[in-house]
């Protein structure tokens, strides 16, 4: 197969930081290739001999897709260990060098113990958790415990949505972030489809009274909230969608029953409409996702079933072209996986496009030139929603997606937006209002306080920007003792800072190694940290002419 430009990079990425330590994460946003991705890493790990790997996943569309993709790419037959799905481990017939699992099938009892005791773990795995944002949970941590048994077994984690509204950090599973390539680096970059934005006023609609559970509604009290302004917000959309192909989140199976009653209500399209949720059976969901696929429905209603695991094969050559939001959410993580059910291309339409322009033009001219969010407001009280610009706009401050939210949706009431664009104008009048505001208030300061020194200031680094989810999580212990053992003050740091000073650090030999170096004639301006490390244990070793050959080579490489 042959991967994209950024998939290559990814896979480079992490194969470099699976070599420099055990664990990893890569952040791709839905429609980017995850599968492809990690299918490629199984491939380039499993030709060290005696390696096997394993791919875990919680949910069976997510299973078979795996599944699928490694045969394309590795030309392996993975093994299913799933249900009555079992691979075989006797090594009578021989092991496949590649198992794909369910974390439910694992953790399950069989016989004295659980099913993943049947698996040797003597030997290294790779170990590829999809939708890594749920490794966090005590049954994922217990089976990545059991094949990351041998030192050398290597973790990889791959995730659209790295954030938790429970705030348990992936930090407590994975060492480090290899690659992040969000929804709208894929946007703008011409991988994904734009995403173009419609609010819908509702009246009746008050969220201000509904409890929350695990940072998001309690549905019982969103179901009851919906279910009071149920007209307003679907008589709106039908007028505003035409005759697009729309796919509907709704809060409850009760809620996605009334949605729909409405949809096939006389005077509509007959059997416009169909319900899709987790007690729905599997023969059956099939047969509904492929009419829909076909566009023999204009509007499938499902709850909590497309949010992780489905891909439009757009079989009508349209896609899903309309996504509402009847399932408000304060989950960003919840709203990009719904979000990314509609960003997908039409099949084919960027094959063989090395330009991004080239992609843009050709999505623009395709069946499907955007995707079309829905958005209903109504009284959220003390509640924050999350809309489609906070997705997109994960490197907006405060100030500007408060900007943002105040004129998307003064705008966005009376006729579609484009969300980049709107997020690119906000950030431009927000700065143009702070530089108004500093020319009027500027005040000399001759004094400052130790604590508040910028470490990125001190040390004259200009800082990355910050991908959203990373400035949630507070720099872990290991960070901060590293940075503060350096003298670098980590109040108020988070992990992405923390990392970005951390490279810094390691891109130069310590003040120690650098005195041992320059005493052997070495120098110790030439190597970071790692090499001087190596060069220190050469000396050490009597090998002192060997080490100034290998840093005389690294000072001029040509």
């Amino acid at each position: 197969m042959q991967l994209r430009p950024y998939q290559r990079e990814c896979v480079s990425r992490i194969c470099e930081k699976l070599r420099e330590g055990r664990s990893t994460v890569a952040v791709l946003a839905t429609g980017l290739g995850k599968t492809v991705v990690f299918s490629d890493v199984i491939r380039l790990g499993l030709q060290r001999e005696g390696r096997r790997a394993i791919v875990l996943a919680h949910r069976e569309e997510l299973i078979m897709q795996a599944v699928e993709k490694i045969r394309e790419v590795t030309g392996l037959e993975p093994a299913i260990e799933m249900g009555d799905y079992r691979s075989i481990e006797d090594g009578v017939y021989g092991r496949s060098s590649v198992v794909v699992s369910s974390i439910q099938t694992q953790t399950a009892r069989s016989g004295d113990g659980r099913r993943m005791e049947r698996f040797d773990n003597t030997h290294p795995w790779i170990v590829v958790v999809d939708e890594c944002h749920h490794a966090v949970s005590k049954s994922y941590k217990d089976v990545i415990a059991h094949y990351m048994s041998h030192p050398e077994s290597k973790l990889l984690g791959v995730t659209a949505t790295p954030d938790r509204l429970d705030k348990k950090a992936l930090g407590q599973v994975f060492d480090t972030v290899a690659y992040q390539f969000d929804v709208s680096d894929g946007i703008q970059q011409g991988w994904l489809v734009p995403v173009r934005q419609r609010f819908v006023q509702c009246e009746r609609l008050d969220f201000s009274a509904a409890r929350k559970s695990g940072g998001d509604f309690q549905l019982n009290d969103l179901e009851e909230a919906l279910e009071k302004s149920l007209l307003e917000m679907v008589s709106p959309m039908v007028e505003i969608v035409g005759d697009k192909r729309t796919l509907i989140f709704a809060a409850t199976v009760k809620h996605a029953e009334r949605i729909a009653e409405q949809l096939n209500r006389p005077g509509m399209k007959t059997g416009a409409a169909a319900i899709v949720h987790g007690g729905t059976p599997r023969d059956i969901r099939r047969q509904l996702f492929r009419e829909y696929a076909e566009g023999k429905l204009q509007y499938l209603v499902n709850v909590a079933v497309a949010t992780e695991g489905w891909d439009d094969p757009a079989l009508d050559g349209r896609g899903v072209q309309v996504i509402a939001m009847m399932r408000p959410t304060q989950s960003r993580a919840l709203y990009v996986q719904m979000l990314g059910r509609g960003t997908r291309t039409l099949p084919g339409v960027i094959a063989g496009k090395e330009d991004p322009e080239d992609r843009a033009r050709a999505i623009a001219e395709s069946a499907k030139p955007s995707i079309l969010v829905l958005d209903f407001l109504g009284n959220s009280g003390r509640h924050t929603l999350v809309h489609a610009g906070d997705v997109l706009g994960g490197s907006m401050d405060d100030a500007t997606s408060k900007r943002y939210h105040r004129e998307s949706k003064k705008k966005g009431v009376a006729e579609e937006i484009d969300v980049l664009e709107m997020i690119s104008h906000a950030e431009r009048e927000q700065r143009r209002a702070e530089e108004a505001k500093r020319r009027l208030h500027i005040v000399g300061r001759a004094t400052f306080r130790t604590q508040d020194i910028d470490p990125f200031e001190a040390l004259g680094i200009v800082p990355r920007t910050v991908p959203w989810w990373q400035r949630r999580i507070p720099a872990t212990d290991r960070q901060r003792a590293m940075l503060e053992k350096a003298g670098i003050p980590t109040r108020d740091l988070d992990t992405g800072r923390a990392s970005q000073l951390i490279d810094h650090l390691m891109s130069k030999p310590s003040e120690k190694q650098s005195w041992v170096l320059r005493r052997a004639g070495i120098d110790a301006s030439s190597v970071d940290r790692k090499k001087a490390s190596e060069l220190i244990t050469m000396i050490k070793g009597g090998r002192v002419d060997e080490a100034r050959n290998i840093a005389a080579q690294a000072a001029n490489p040509v």
